[in-house]
Formats: structure tokens, C-alpha cells, sequence
């Protein structure tokens, strides 16, 4: 089968992109294990393939790849999070990658993980697939996916770790923020208040004026005039638009003058809690 777009892309992408071996080469002894999930559904030659593609980014890593044949099936087949310690006492390697592979039809689905095998940690996973694409593309993703797992663990690795920060007692930070909180709150109340009280008085002389239009609509404009008034198509949305505004700043005045510490109470006919939440 010929080689699709798709595996030339990845295969250009893994060579073009530069290993870390520098970064591995200092800490020397780093010994790495290929597991294969119970899952996977990969013909025999299909398997050897991709232990090869792994294989290469293994030794670009500077890393010591266990051979498959010092360790029994079903510790290469088994679940990492019960059988890492038998696998890291068997083969003296302190990571493991686990690949789940499954091919059929001309596509293929795959995750692959990187774990630490002393510590039994999940290090990173990744997953990838491809409904139309052949098995070597496959090949080509899952040489990738390991790559990009190692790079980003040793970067992770050679962090230095960052002191915390130290921590300010609530005793002492307390008093210096209280003063600041209480004016902010002050001065947005005040702009609250001020704005709801606009707003009603806008609202109740625009509504007071839509009211006239709409009750003189249809009288006589004077006595000495032969034609009504036709006021109603202003003074509708006036009265409408003023209500609204008055409403409106009502709700304002009563969110500013309302107790801002909720407040309950018991009565006969049960709990009343009244106060304003934020």
C-alpha cells in the first residue's frame, strides 16, 4: 500500500522536528519499556512497525529502550496501574509508554501514554485519529504522539521549581483591604443612588407627559379650530418609555438603600430572609 498524504506530512513533520538528547544524554541510566494495551488490534507485522517508529524517537532521546523479550506477556500487556512495579523490577526501566492501537479499514484510532515506572505516575497521554488513512500513517502518528509526550515531560523535568510565595496572614491583610473594599463600596452606592434618582425623575416627567398627550388626544386644539388633536402616537411610547425609566430607577434606589447584610427572621408563617445578595 502506498504511502498517503497524510503519513508524508508526519514522517516530514518527525524528521524535521529536533530531538532532546542533550537534555536526556545528563541524566544517563534513563531506561524506557513499550506497552501494548489489551485493547489493541494490530496485525504481528503492523506491531513490529511501530515498536520500530518508537524505537527511533526512543534513541533520539538519548534513552535505553528494554527490549520486549526480557519481559513476559503479561506484564507488557497489562494495566499500568497494578503491574508498574513488577515491570520497573523486571527490566530496571523508570518509564513506560503504552500505546492502544487499532487499525481496520483504512483508519485507525490510537492513544498513547507516558508514565514513570518508580513512581507510578501518568506523565502525559495523547490520542489521535484518522478515518481515512493507511497503516502507515499510523506508524508515523504514534512516533509523533511519543515524541511530543518526552519533550514535554523533560521540559516539565528541568523546570526548577518556583519557591511559594509567602502567605500573608488573614490577621494582618485583613485590616489593610477592609478600608479599601468599604470606600470602593461606598463611592459605587453613591453612583447608584445618584443614577436611580435621574432615571426615576426622567422617567416620571416623560411619563407625565405621554399621560397628557394621550388624555388631550382627539380634543380640540382651540376653540376657534376646526381640527382635533392627534397626540396619542406620541404620547403612547412617551408614557411607555417613562415608565420603564422610572421603574427602572426605582430598582435602583431600592438596591442602594436596601440593608446589604441579609437579615432573617422567624414568623408565624415561617422563614423571612431579607437583605441584599452579591
Amino acid at each position: 500500500m502506498g504511502a498517503g498524504p497524510f503519513s508524508i506530512a508526519c514522517l516530514l513533520s518527525f524528521l524535521a522536528s529536533p530531538g532532546s538528547p542533550s537534555d536526556l544524554a545528563a541524566d544517563s541510566g534513563h531506561r524506557l519499556v513499550i506497552l501494548e494495551a489489551p485493547t489493541s488490534r494490530l496485525s504481528p507485522a503492523g506491531r513490529e512497525h511501530l515498536r520500530t517508529a518508537i524505537a527511533e524517537v526512543v534513541a533520539r532521546h538519548g534513552l535505553t529502550l528494554v527490549p520486549s523479550e526480557t519481559l513476559p506477556d503479561r506484564l507488557l500487556r497489562c494495566d499500568p496501574t497494578d503491574c508498574l512495579p513488577q515491570i520497573a523490577a523486571a527490566s530496571g526501566a523508570d518509564l513506560a509508554v503504552r500505546v492502544d492501537a487499532r487499525y481496520a479499514r483504512e483508519s485507525f484510532e490510537l492513544r498513547v501514554e507516558l508514565w514513570n515506572s518508580d513512581q507510578g505516575k501518568l506523565l502525559g497521554r495523547k490520542d489521535r485519529a484518522c478515518p481515512i488513512c493507511d497503516e502507515q500513517d499510523l506508524w508515523g502518528s504514534a512516533a509523533l504522539l511519543v515524541q511530543g509526550l518526552l519533550d514535554q515531560a523533560m521540559q516539565k523535568a528541568s523546570q526548577p521549581t518556583a519557591a511559594a510565595p509567602a502567605r500573608t496572614s488573614d490577621a494582618t491583610a485583613a485590616p489593610d483591604r477592609a478600608p479599601v473594599l468599604a470606600a470602593r463600596g461606598d463611592r459605587v452606592g453613591n453612583w447608584v443612588g445618584y443614577g436611580g434618582m435621574a432615571l426615576a425623575a426622567a422617567g416620571a416627567s416623560l411619563l407625565g407627559i405621554g399621560i397628557y398627550y394621550l388624555a388631550v388626544d382627539g380634543n380640540r386644539a382651540c376653540d376657534a379650530c376646526d381640527w382635533d388633536r392627534d397626540t396619542a402616537q406620541y404620547g403612547r411610547p412617551m408614557a411607555i418609555a417613562g415608565g420603564v425609566a422610572l421603574a427602572g430607577g426605582a430598582a435602583l434606589l431600592l438596591w442602594r438603600f436596601w440593608p446589604s447584610a441579609p437579615a432573617v427572621s422567624l414568623g408565624p408563617s415561617g422563614i423571612l430572609v431579607a437583605g441584599r445578595f452579591q
